[in-house]
């Protein structure tokens, strides 16, 4: 299907007029390039595209206004009919009316995604189409153009986050029952666990988010004193040699076979690091497959992998403050202990980092239903089999932090996976069938 029927068909029909007029532009370049462009014609079209570019930003951000407006209308109205002293059947009305606004809410941004994404990909297309048929080049001065109204860039994950908080807040009748839980507890024993990934195209990511928050909240884990969300970044660097052992291992499935990586959650500044190694164990072992990590500031992890630093005076602050059991410390010494063993007798290094932005749902304090929707997903080289120093003497290479897509990169340093990652954990009591909505969501074209 070609572009322009493909925008057609897609666009909302009560926004029609307010997408760029690609036909229109399309048809004025061919009419003019049969003819010979001329210079007039290139002062003429690039008038046409910055007024289609006004004409589009501007109304993108008049509808995100619209859309916070409206949620901050259903908070304050959420919040009045919980202080109202009616009685219950009253206030389920009420909330159900709220419930419906909310809904309502929800379609539009979900229109709204779908708005900027078409007529992005519609200005790049049309910016290409010039740049191909007519004697001017476009594309660098248009680049200008689009950083200066830059509604591709709007980001509708904090609307997301309200709008889930608010769907949980009338779901329980007016009451954040799940603020004070612990979002890893409820985690039960006599359970069938079933993990299940699947590959989502970008076009449906916020379809996808936007009909999970109906079932359940984003999850989020706040620091003390965080007044705004966390950064959804997940970033890893993974440690091999130059013949990729630990990658063979554990593509192979190898009995013992380890991954070692260092991994932080959030932007640069975050100054925790996680130390991980998971270890493959066969089924005929009688052991389970292990995931275990300590953290490390991030300021002494060059020098925990020379070994010129160790876990000592952590461990001993622990067993002090009685944070830790016994166990746990001894644990903890022993694993790092072992990951650092590994790193000098396999001659291991950073190979290759991992990120991602990752959307996790779930009831806190209930682990039956859990989803993670991870968007962004980039592996970048870390390595130098090549000669050339990229991490230089350092645990990570310095020169990116998380600004997805790394465009700093050169492209042979960076692979850009073309879809989002949906992973669904269902922990039900064996026997009982999952949720309806989560069988009706696997099966759906989303």
């Amino acid at each position: 299907m070609k572009f322009g029927q493909q925008l057609r068909e897609s666009l909302f029909p009560d926004w029609k007029f307010y997408y760029v007029d690609y036909s229109g532009l399309k048809r004025f370049l061919y009419e003019r390039t049969d003819k010979g462009y001329t210079a007039d014609d290139e002062s003429e079209f690039v008038k046409l595209l910055d007024s289609e570019l006004e004409k589009v930003n501007n109304f993108q951000q008049t509808k995100s206004s619209e859309m916070k407006r409206r949620i901050e209308y259903c908070e304050k109205q959420v919040d009045l009919i919980t202080q109202n002293p009616a009685p219950e059947d009253a206030k389920r009305e009420q909330l159900d009316i709220i419930e419906r606004e909310i809904d309502a809410v929800i379609g539009e941004v979900y229109e709204l995604a779908k708005f900027t994404r078409l007529n992005f990909t519609a200005f790049m297309k049309i910016v290409k189409k010039h740049d191909k048929n007519a004697p001017f080049v476009l594309k660098p001065m248009f680049a200008e153009q689009l950083n200066s109204r830059p509604f591709f860039k709007e980001n509708f994950d904090e609307l997301l986050l309200e709008l889930s908080r608010l769907y949980n807040i009338v779901r329980n009748g007016g009451v954040d029952v799940d603020g004070s839980k612990d979002p890893q507890s409820g985690n039960g024993q006599n359970f069938v666990r079933q993990t299940t990934k699947y590959w989502v195209h970008p076009d449906n990511v916020m379809e996808l988010k936007l009909y999970i928050l109906k079932y359940l909240p984003v999850l989020i884990y706040r620091t003390k004193g965080a007044t705004k969300p966390p950064n959804p970044a997940i970033t890893s660097i993974y440690f091999d040699n130059d013949k990729l052992d630990l990658y063979q291992g554990r593509l192979e499935k190898s009995e013992g076979a380890e991954a070692i990586r260092l991994r932080w959650y959030g932007d640069m500044d975050s100054t925790e690091i996680f130390v991980e190694r998971k270890t493959h164990h066969e089924d005929w072992t009688g052991e389970k497959s292990v995931k275990e990590r300590f953290s490390i500031k991030e300021k002494y992890v060059n020098d925990y992998l020379s070994g010129e630093y160790t876990l000592d005076s952590k461990i001993e602050r622990l067993r002090e403050e009685g944070k830790k059991s016994e166990q746990d410390l001894h644990d903890m010494e022993t694993l790092s202990r072992e990951v650092l063993e590994s790193v000098k007798t396999k001659h291991l290094e950073p190979v290759v980092r991992s990120f991602y932005n990752r959307t996790a749902f779930q009831i806190p304090g209930d682990a039956r239903v859990r989803i993670s929707l991870d968007t962004e997903l980039t592996m970048v080289r870390e390595d130098s089999f090549d000669g050339k120093p990229r991490a230089g003497n350092n645990w990570r290479r310095t020169d990116i932090g998380v600004d997805y897509p790394f465009s700093q990169l050169p492209e042979q340093d960076v692979c850009r996976f073309p879809y989002a990652i949906l992973e669904v954990k269902l922990q039900t009591q064996s026997g009982v069938e999952p949720p309806q909505w989560v069988l009706d969501l696997i099966d759906s074209h989303l």
